[in-house]
């Protein structure tokens, strides 16, 4: 054979001996396994978070001592399409409306209300089932007829109560302090669970790991005194107090003669007893100071925190805080009369008559029913 034949023969030769001792030493190093069938896993679907709880509803007890129920009323123009709200009024697609604080759901006889409804006829219209209802009416009653979506604003809803609450023979008393304690003691799991992360934390909250919150000390009643008011009496504003008497109309009235509400006529308080109306019930622990006259330093305690001043009173109003308020508002309660007292001299001593001041119209009148002289905070229906 020819050079070039060895040649071929020989890589040949080479070939087959690495390929054969490759396949002697694999099967020593490797040890066959019988062949599995591969199977498609499908991976589990990442968990979606849970979908935020809604905002919690707030509730509406404690805004009704500040609520203003002209803003109510401005707000309630848009019920105008549906509903009626003076007494006797006809239905439209809604109910008539006059009478519904404290009177029973379903309360407009012969109106075709929903069946949901109807099973409510026995339970009464409180303050925070109103709340509850102007907020989400589907979501609190399902199956009412009533499509309007709700206010989402409580304070629209608390101005809007204060004056559905007008809309009565005999308004409803407002909102006691124990029913305030209990409306926000019942709102607080909602609110938090509203308010919890939609994914629980890797680290366990304070109070999982039984540390206590931290709490609010709280706000002390501020301490009047005799010469504080009469200080800033030498300077209140009768216009300024009329400002802040708007919100009690809903429970007083202040012109000369006008009827009781609530609350009893305020005009000529100053310098009169306590229990001055003759013709209006009082409690029992505001008819024992008959004997006594309201006098500024008194007002001011009143009107600083009225169960404190005269524990047992009707009056559900917590006050006012700000001394300026205080001393503004008795400064209009002062033109309220045929003769006002003097004002007092600051350090004591005789009061000067001063001349009287125009304080406006009795309907700018506070809204806080008060008994006594004390305006109160209307408590919105």
């Amino acid at each position: 054979m020819s050079l070039e034949m060895n040649k071929i023969a020989g890589a040949v030769l080479v070939g087959g001996l690495v390929t054969l001792g490759s396949s002697i030493l694999a099967e020593k190093l490797v040890t066959p396994q019988a062949a599995h069938v591969a199977v498609a896993v499908p991976q589990a679907p990442a968990e979606a978070p849970a979908p935020a709880p809604e905002k919690a509803v707030e509730p509406v007890s404690a805004l009704l001592a500040s609520a203003d129920p002209a803003a109510g009323e401005a707000t309630a123009k848009k019920c105008a399409v549906c509903h009626t709200f003076d007494k006797g009024g006809a239905a439209k697609l809604g109910p008539n409306l006059w009478g519904v604080v404290g009177g029973p759901h379903a309360h407009m006889e012969g109106f075709a209300y929903s069946d949901a409804m109807k099973k409510l006829h026995d339970q009464p219209w409180t303050y925070e089932d109103l709340n509850a209802f102007l907020a989400h009416p589907q979501k609190t009653i399902p199956g009412t007829k009533m499509t309007f979506p709700g206010l989402p604003k409580v304070q629209d809803r608390a101005n809007v109560i204060a004056w559905l609450r007008t809309k009565s023979d005999s308004p409803v008393p407002p909102p006691s302090e124990a029913d305030i304690k209990a409306a926000t003691e019942a709102a607080q799991p909602t609110q938090q669970a509203a308010a919890a992360p939609a994914q629980p934390s890797a680290q366990p909250a304070a109070a999982e790991a039984g540390q206590p919150a931290a709490e609010t000390a709280p706000a002390q009643a501020p301490q009047p005194s005799g010469s504080d008011i009469a200080t800033l009496l030498q300077s209140a504003d009768p216009t300024e107090g009329q400002k802040v008497a708007k919100k009690c109309a809903v429970c007083h009235t202040f012109e000369k003669g006008a009827p009781n509400k609530v609350g009893p006529n305020l005009y000529g308080v100053v310098g009169g007893p306590h229990a001055h109306k003759e013709d209006f019930k009082y409690s029992e622990a505001m008819s024992k100071l008959h004997d006594q006259p309201w006098t500024y330093e008194a007002l001011d305690a009143f009107l600083t925190s009225p169960k404190d001043a005269v524990p047992g009173t009707k009056m559900a109003f917590p006050g006012l805080r700000k001394p300026e308020e205080r001393a503004a508002v008795i400064a209009y309660l002062r033109t309220l009369s045929d003769s006002p007292p003097p004002l007092p001299q600051p350090g004591g001593g005789a009061a000067a008559q001063q001349p009287e001041q125009s304080g406006g119209s009795s309907e700018a009148s506070p809204v806080q029913p008060a008994e006594g002289g004390a305006p109160r905070a209307p408590p919105g229906e």
